[in-house]
């Protein structure tokens, strides 16, 4: 025997002659051959009947009356804080002191921080606390008139206990009560229900078997009077789905682990692994998500092996694809006759309760939790679209879980494969069956279906793969396809690729095919010094999700530098490049006989919205030679002008003019354009006007839409006359006035580094005069 048994007879003394005057709290394990601790206990089991408690079958929870009534009294929605807890003692036990209330009030804080300690979230905390005040009103109500008194009242409990049971003895010991919890037969539900805590002192007997008469009943010891308990009947326990706490599946939480398990492991092979090469003892599940993919036909085809493999292994698997299915009438029935206006609590409670799909007991409390968990999470504040959500997810758990473990062999972890858009409902259905024990594969690919996944209100525990490819949403595969081997040079190209070209300041050539245009606003001298800079080392030049922001020029020059002209042409022809298209007559762009009219335009502009489809399809379209890249890209910047603001004074069919002229681009301009890579050297417009002529709407057209493009425009203009401004928004170009105006120049030679002119439709947008 271990622990010393005098200490028990403490119990029975008042405390001001205990060393030290405080209660007491042991843990009795067994007994003694001698009968000395039969005999303590036997004392301490009279003391407990009058004006005490004895608890033989335990504690039962609070039914639902009790628990309504607590809400009545005190409200139903509350935060657990310590002067919310004083006041609750003051609604709802009224019948305590001052002194009482503020020693209750510190011994329950103290045990909700206990089980905030063994990781309870608050609803946890919530309903426990629900649970002690019940308690503490109900059956136990009558011991607290005692608590404070020089003899505190006597909590004796025999048998087996559980978790909350133990937190409450630890909460009347430290209330006031003496209190003794004996088990005759063993310390394995006091070591579970601890949780690595220790509660009260231990005296172990050698003796581990009932005795033949409880020291505690009546008939005992003729020195022990009869008694009654004063307190209420302890109702006994009742499997009541309205009871908050704790529930059937408390406890599980330890059974089922997550991708956890998987280590670095990829979910294309760890789904197959068996249970013994996971965790033994353990539901281990994974819970993947994969949105796009890096080559359609190696990305079908790795999906149709992965379902012909899951066919073909002895795991029971589902593919699911498109919208789930709503409950039918049979499957919501048992859920009609719910109030949804019952505490949330509550009403989580009894809604996770009637999930009882037809499988063992253990897949039914995971399921269980896992919806409790769920909806624990779910903000929404409407009961009617609470109860509604709570209702579909049950009874989707209920079908699912019954299809995975009916006649479940514990040899493999069922499978879901689920391909396609899903819902808000639908994701949280997949992650309840991850917490269920079920692998679960999600596939979107589109990568537009991160989207749901990124704003749910669940935990983010599923794994995440990002694929660099948004692939088209096809129906799921079921064939191979055909597909193209890389060869080992192509592949360590593309690691060369991704080592050099990922976040570390260096372009591959034509590495993307989107930019955005980001006009710098410059002095006259940056002008020539920008010029020539490739994109990527001008200010303001960044990438972003696949897209290069392009900082380029658009500049209009008035006046002579110091009146020299001589270094004015200079100048100029400096600026005249390779990439330089140069034109030195205005007007540059003759309307008189393009292929696509205005009218013609019309018809493909609805709303202000272009139709590309029907416009590529037409025979009025041009451009289907070209790369689709750069198609979708002109088409692209034609949308931007239209929704853009920079052209002025441009009329009612503005838009249909945009298309009309943008449709006719030169065979020259479009090959600059395809050539523009978007990192490196900018491809320039630069015209020299010595006119007095203004440059007409659609010149300005064809300006604002180079400018969307990236491209570098300069218009020089010495004799400081308006040209652009009539239609083109003031804040879309910098004005740059230098020196002197100068007037009836002549435009010398400045085709330095090109050819004259084509033919073409750049003879007929520029006429004879453009100067390539």
């Amino acid at each position: 025997m271990t622990g010393n048994t005098s200490q028990l007879e403490d119990c029975l003394l008042p405390l001001s002659r205990r060393t030290p005057p405080s209660p007491r709290f042991f843990r009795v394990i067994g007994y003694d051959q001698q009968g000395k601790i039969l005999n303590d206990l036997n004392k301490i089991g009279a003391l407990a009947r009058d004006g005490g408690a004895y608890l033989q079958n335990g504690l039962a929870n609070p039914v639902e009356p009790e628990i309504q009534r607590f809400f009545r009294e005190v409200g139903e929605q509350f935060t657990l804080t310590a002067a919310l807890v004083a006041r609750h003692l003051t609604v709802w036990l009224g019948q305590l002191r001052p002194v009482q209330r503020t020693t209750l009030d510190a011994a329950m804080t103290e045990i909700l921080d206990i089980l905030k300690g063994q990781g309870a979230n608050d609803n946890i905390c919530r309903n426990a606390y629900i649970k002690f005040m019940c308690w503490l009103r109900g059956p136990l109500g009558g011991i607290l008139k005692g608590l404070g008194q020089d003899t505190p009242p006597k909590v004796l409990y025999e048998g087996e206990i559980g978790r909350y049971e133990l937190l409450f003895l630890q909460l009347l010991y430290r209330s006031g009560c003496d209190v003794v919890y004996v088990n005759y037969c063993s310390e394995d539900s006091y070591t579970k229900a601890a949780r690595g805590g220790t509660y009260g002192h231990p005296i172990y007997g050698e003796v581990r078997t009932p005795p033949a008469v409880p020291p505690t009943s009546k008939s005992a010891s003729a020195s022990v009077p009869k008694a009654v308990v004063p307190t209420p009947t302890v109702p006994a326990r009742q499997p009541d789905a309205s009871s908050l706490v704790p529930p059937p599946w408390q406890g599980v939480e330890e059974v089922v682990l997550v991708n956890r398990w998987m280590g670095g492991a990829s979910f294309w092979d760890a789904v197959f692994l068996p249970c013994a090469q996971r965790e033994t003892g353990k539901f281990c599940s994974l819970f993947s998500a994969c949105f796009g993919g890096n080559d359609r036909a190696e990305y079908r085809n790795q999906l149709y092996h992965l379902k012909r493999t899951l066919d073909a292994s002895p795991k029971k698997g589902l593919l699911m694809e498109g919208k789930i299915p709503a409950p039918t009438n049979n499957e919501a029935a048992p859920f009609r006759a719910l109030d949804k206006h019952l505490p949330r609590p509550l009403l989580i409670r009894t809604l996770a309760e009637k999930i009882v799909p037809s499988c063992g007991k253990v897949p039914v409390l995971l399921a269980q939790r896992a919806f409790s968990l769920v909806m624990e999470q779910y903000a929404e504040k409407d009961a009617v679209r609470f109860l509604n959500y709570g209702v579909r997810l049950a009874c989707w758990l209920k079908r699912y879980v019954e299809l995975f473990f009916e006649q479940y062999r514990s040899e493999h972890e069922p499978a879901l494969v689920y391909y396609g858009p899903a819902t808000e409902a639908e994701i949280s259905l997949l992650w309840a069956l991850a917490h269920a024990g079920v692998d679960v594969l999600y596939f979107s690919p589109a990568l537009l279906g991160q989207e749901p996944f990124e704003k749910h209100f669940l935990p983010h525990d599923w794994q995440t793969t990002v694929y660099e490819q948004d692939l088209p949403m096809e129906p799921f595969p079921q064939r191979e396809e055909r597909v193209r081997a890389s060869t080992t040079a192509y592949n360590a190209s593309r690691e060369l690729d991704q080592l050099l070209y990922s976040d570390t300041g260096m372009f591959r050539d034509r590495q993307f095919t989107r930019s955005q245009p980001v006009t710098l606003k410059t002095t006259y001298d940056e002008v020539g010094q920008l010029w020539r800079e490739e994109a990527q080392y001008r200010p303001s030049f960044r990438t972003e999700d696949g897209i290069v922001y392009v900082p380029n020029l658009f500049s209009k020059i008035s006046g002579v530098d110091k009146g020299d002209q001589k270094l004015y042409w200079d100048r100029i022809r400096e600026m005249v490049t390779e990439d330089t298209y140069l034109v030195t007559t205005v007007p540059f762009l003759h309307v008189n006989g393009p292929s696509f009219s205005t009218p013609q335009a019309r018809s493909f502009i609805h709303d202000g919205r272009l139709d590309p489809n029907a416009l590529k399809s037409s025979r009025f379209y041009r451009y289907d030679y070209l790369p689709d890249d750069t198609q979708d890209y002109i088409l692209e910047k034609i949308q931007a002008l239209i929704d853009y603001d920079l052209i002025v004074n441009g009329g009612p069919d503005v838009a249909a003019s945009m298309l009309s002229v943008l449709m006719n681009l030169d065979k020259e301009l479009l090959r600059l354009l395809q050539n523009f890579d978007f990192t490196k050297s900018i491809p320039k417009f630069l015209v020299v006007d010595v006119t007095e002529k203004v440059f007409t709407l659609e010149e300005c057209i064809l300006l604002a839409f180079l400018n969307l493009v990236g491209f570098d425009i300069a218009i020089f203009t010495p004799t400081g006359y308006r040209n652009v401004e009539k239609y083109l928004h003031p804040d879309s170009f910098d004005t740059l006035v230098v020196g002197e105006f100068a007037f009836d120049l002549t435009i010398p030679d400045l085709r330095t580094k090109r050819a004259a002119s084509s033919g073409g439709w750049l003879g007929r947008l520029f006429g004879s005069n453009h100067n390539g």
